[in-house]
């Protein structure tokens, strides 16, 4: 198991302070926001001499590039904004495979208007299968995250089984299927055997069942649990710290490595 963390913590670090940040901690790779406005420069409107400089500096550093997190979204009832969104997926696969990044994140997303679970399912799942020779034929894999209206392990599942293919996998977000009252063990009973990345970030609950970021073991979240379970499933993917708008690198970096490792 491998350690990583957002440039959520980080927006405006150069991709090389980055890497050095991540070399000061003692983490194994980092996980560029694109989309957003970050500082790292890692986004599909980089150019071809930007991305063999950007492959370079992860090459040189010893760290990887853990997975590119896009804003993607397929849950669109509207067909035009859906084949966007798939063109777009396409035009990150690329940008992965430039820079030597073996996955990239992306979403189901909110649907555009009221529809039923089954609906959401099957429309993401169409997008997904459009996606996944391109994914295969470049070896990179598109996780989609719990999150959203795909929150719960179950829904998020779903599509993936769907499109059985080795290259569509479950971003873990660790956090999200735990709100919606799943348990650790259920949501990862879910998703066992699809997990090919995951997010991770602690949190204390209000009355209404809406999490506030916390420290590592400070929270709410028994990570302890998911940590046991991914190490007997043999997971060797990431555990990537998604810290957004809370502490500065320097108090949540070095306190969420020493927890996890003494997770595991």
């Amino acid at each position: 198991m491998k350690f990583s963390f957002m440039s959520f913590t980080t927006p405006d670090k150069s991709l090389k302070e980055m890497l050095d940040i991540a070399k000061k901690y003692g983490y194994d790779g980092i996980e560029p926001r694109a989309q957003t406005g970050h500082k790292h420069g890692v986004e599909i409107t980089t150019t071809a001499n930007e991305r063999k400089e950007i492959r370079k500096l992860f090459s040189e550093s010893g760290i990887e590039c853990a997975c590119i997190a896009t804003s993607i979204r397929y849950c669109f009832t509207d067909e035009t904004k859906r084949e966007k969104e798939i063109d777009i997926t396409k035009r990150f696969i690329d940008l992965a495979v430039d820079t030597g990044c073996k996955r990239i994140r992306v979403f189901g997303g909110e649907p555009d208007m009221v529809i039923s679970f089954d609906d959401a399912i099957k429309i993401v799942a169409e997008a997904l299968s459009k996606v996944k020779d391109y994914a295969k034929d470049n070896m990179v894999c598109v996780c989609l995250e719990t999150h959203d209206f795909f929150s719960r392990a179950d829904i998020a599942a779903a599509p993936v089984k769907m499109v059985n293919s080795p290259f569509i996998k479950i971003n873990w977000d660790i956090m999200h299927p735990f709100t919606k009252m799943m348990t650790i063990e259920e949501a990862f009973t879910e998703l066992k055997g699809l997990i090919e990345h995951c997010h991770i970030h602690d949190g204390i609950y209000d009355k209404a069942r809406v999490p506030k970021l916390a420290l590592m073991g400070e929270g709410e979240i028994p990570y302890n649990i998911a940590v046991r379970l991914l190490k007997n499933a043999g997971y060797k993917g990431y555990l990537s710290g998604e810290y957004i708008d809370a502490w500065a690198p320097e108090i949540v970096l070095p306190h969420d490595i020493e927890v996890l490792t003494s997770y595991l």
